[in-house]
């Protein structure tokens, strides 16, 4: 409980300022997960294990995430414990599960892209949207659109509104 407390603590505080999002409302990112490893020099953060991203009305979740951040000294200092800079990037591996109020998502892999503010699932993904559900191999996520859009052999179930 210590541990998974600590890490929640401590990446809170090196994700807070961060401009990633998550949801398409922003806010601040809380993080939980068992294990936490920062690579300074690789400019990486990787949760481990029972990882849970949340951030407004949004959830991630999988076995692992790798947050790629901008060097918030632009580069000029190589020294272990430099502050962290803006999150460029996040990847998951591992039975990822993406929330919203208006959907739910899950597939093998996710990506997030800070400069499309984009999230791209893989694998065997599943859509669903209240009774509606719809499975493919890519689902594509544009937070600031509002819009998804699923590929790879794309197969839906389409409940009737009583």
């Amino acid at each position: 409980m210590w541990k998974s407390l600590t890490c929640t603590l401590a990446a809170t505080l090196l994700i807070g300022p961060a401009m990633a999002q998550v949801s398409a409302s922003g806010g601040p990112i809380r993080v939980e997960a068992e294990r936490s490893e920062v690579l300074d020099r690789e400019k990486q953060v990787i949760l481990i294990d029972d990882v849970h991203i949340l951030q407004g009305d949004a959830r991630l979740s999988a076995d692992m995430v790798t947050l790629t951040y901008a060097s918030a000294d632009n580069g000029s200092s190589n020294n272990i414990g430099a502050a962290f800079g803006d999150i460029e990037s996040m990847s998951a591996r591992g039975n990822v599960y993406y929330v919203t109020p208006d959907f739910r998502a899950t597939g093998d892999t996710g990506l997030y892209d800070v400069n499309t503010d984009t999230i791209t699932l893989s694998g065997d993904v599943a859509l669903l949207r209240g009774a509606d559900i719809a499975k493919g191999s890519v689902l594509t996520i544009e937070l600031a659109l509002g819009r998804t859009t699923l590929d790879g052999g794309v197969s839906m179930v389409i409940s009737s509104a009583n």
